[in-house]
């Protein structure tokens, strides 16, 4: 019995996805468009591809019948004595590829030929304290701006067209065991991430932060019977 054609897989997609980008300009990140990423195969904004998280794919330019046809177009290095494991899932916008590489480093490739555009190194203290290697799960877009966590508990902004930084954010305090390794993710115009550092004793938490400025908006630790707070010009009120 002859098989229907299959969906591509994620990771193929991603490649696909860059393939089909016209040489349009520039353009900023949109919450429609981060909404509707499950639904627009020209571009990956979000990590899972959408923010349910579901990482499927509508391209049906793959199936069963072509996938042998795949071959190698380039290959792309993270280099340096510091490089280490590579657990980020790529983004794609405008035919640019973000993706971030161990120690707090972010990458911007053109995704047709693998060509670095920019790269972004964190200066990271000595006494970081990762508890499974120092590996780095991705960023996120919006606007123009690059975001994403780094070994040392802070948020950075970065340009998405030139990795220039445009703010950066203490989140935690590192000495205390914190970190972040995680993606950030934006959810209705705010940016959410949290922290690592279980493994060390210190209260999980989530936070959202105004994405144009750094701006503490909410914080809520993930204990039980602690409902957070809400932050209004500088100051912390309780959320319930």
């Amino acid at each position: 019995m002859t098989q229907p054609p299959r969906r591509p897989c994620f990771a193929v997609s991603l490649v696909l996805s860059a393939m089909l980008l016209s040489s349009a300009a520039l353009a900023a990140v949109t919450d429609e468009e981060i909404l509707q990423d499950p639904k627009n195969p020209e571009q990956i904004v979000t990590n899972g591809l959408g923010v349910q998280g579901q990482r499927y794919s509508p391209l049906d330019l793959l199936n069963v019948d072509n996938v042998k046809e795949l071959r190698p177009v380039w290959a792309f290095s993270f280099g340096g004595e510091k490089q280490r494991g590579q657990q980020a899932q790529p983004l794609i916008k405008d035919g640019v590829m973000y993706m971030t590489g161990s120690y707090s480093r972010v990458f911007a490739v053109d995704a047709r030929t693998g060509k670095k555009l920019w790269q972004y190194d964190a200066r990271l203290p000595d006494d970081i304290r990762p508890c499974c290697d120092v590996i780095n799960r991705g960023v996120a877009l919006y606007g123009d701006l690059v975001f994403f966590g780094t070994l040392d508990a802070k948020l950075v902004a970065l340009n998405k067209d030139t990795g220039k930084v445009v703010w950066s954010k203490k989140v935690a305090d590192h000495k205390e065991g914190y970190s972040i390794s995680a993606a950030p993710m934006m959810v209705n115009g705010k940016l959410i991430t949290g922290v690592a550092g279980g493994e060390f004793g210190v209260v999980g938490k989530i936070q959202a932060y105004d994405p144009k400025n750094g701006e503490l908006l909410w914080m809520r630790p993930t204990v039980e019977g602690h409902m957070g707070y809400v932050y209004k010009d500088g100051k912390a009120i309780e959320n319930g």
